[in-house]
């Protein structure tokens, strides 16, 4: 076993693995009374432990999926398949702002117009987190009644032209006519003039979030805005080509209706 760890690149995997394999193999012994010859073990055996994980210990799927692979990964090290499928993951949906928590995250950033032209980008445009650090300044297309974003290098590489609102208009200009002149084509530059990273972004959200005291990650902004704008009665379709999707069941996978929609399809039926 110590072998088999040591081709593991990441440390972290390697101790989860070594105390996945440990418990295994102490669950093994107290079971049969034998301690466990790895080139002899059964899929049966690995089944029967996969209940006891779930319905003694009632671990959760992702849990038992973790101690699957330290098994399957070390039986593949000696020569050998396993085929046993763990339970499988339901990824719980993103929760999406209300009108409220949306207002104190952006109420939380009102003292940097950077910062707020970012999280109207990300909450009113629907734009991932990648995207926005990419854009450039040329990318920028407003007049007094409407304005474009040309959005390049999202999944699949792809070019989409982006429609923006009032406010997002409003914040960009606010940051447009703050920026430093000369300081290049990125849109949004970091305190040193550098351009912004995803991870720069990430902790921004997560300190604005902090001090609103909200859960909010981009992600979550980018949920919020699709489920706002199905709320005002967008088709799927067009919500689609907004946020970048060439598949329907992409969109569809945002979109998780409220106690309060629900309550408001069955009015009136």
């Amino acid at each position: 076993m110590d072998e088999y760890l040591a081709t593991l690149t990441s440390p972290r995997t390697a101790e989860r693995y070594r105390a996945a394999l440990s418990e295994f193999a102490d669950w093994y012994t107290q079971t049969t009374g034998a301690s466990v010859d790895w080139n002899l073990l059964t899929t049966v055996e690995v089944k029967d432990y996969t209940a006891y994980l779930q319905t003694v210990r009632r671990l959760s799927p992702a849990s038992v999926n973790l101690r699957l692979a330290a098994l399957r990964s070390f039986l593949r090290h000696l020569g050998r398949t396993l085929k046993v499928k763990g339970p499988k993951q339901v990824t719980p949906p993103v929760k999406a702002l209300s009108d409220r928590e949306l207002g104190r995250l952006l109420a939380a950033a009102e003292g940097s117009t950077r910062d707020t032209a970012i999280l109207n980008l990300l909450a009113r445009t629907g734009l991932r987190v990648g995207e926005v650090v990419h854009l450039r300044v040329g990318d920028v297309e407003m007049n007094g009644r409407s304005g474009w974003l040309t959005v390049r290098g999202g999944k699949g590489n792809k070019t989409r032209h982006v429609p923006l609102n009032g406010e997002v208009r409003q914040a960009l200009k606010a940051w447009l006519d703050e920026r430093p002149q000369g300081a290049g084509d990125d849109l949004f530059l970091s305190r040193t003039g550098k351009p912004l990273s995803e991870r720069d972004v990430q902790r921004m959200v997560a300190e604005y979030a902090r001090i609103a005291a909200v859960e909010a990650t981009p992600h979550t902004l980018r949920h919020t805005f699709a489920t706002r704008a199905i709320e005002k009665g967008v088709d799927v379709a067009t919500l689609a080509a907004i946020l970048g999707h060439s598949r329907l069941e992409t969109t569809g996978r945002y979109l998780h209706p409220t106690a309060e929609r629900i309550q408001e399809a069955v009015e009136g039926i």
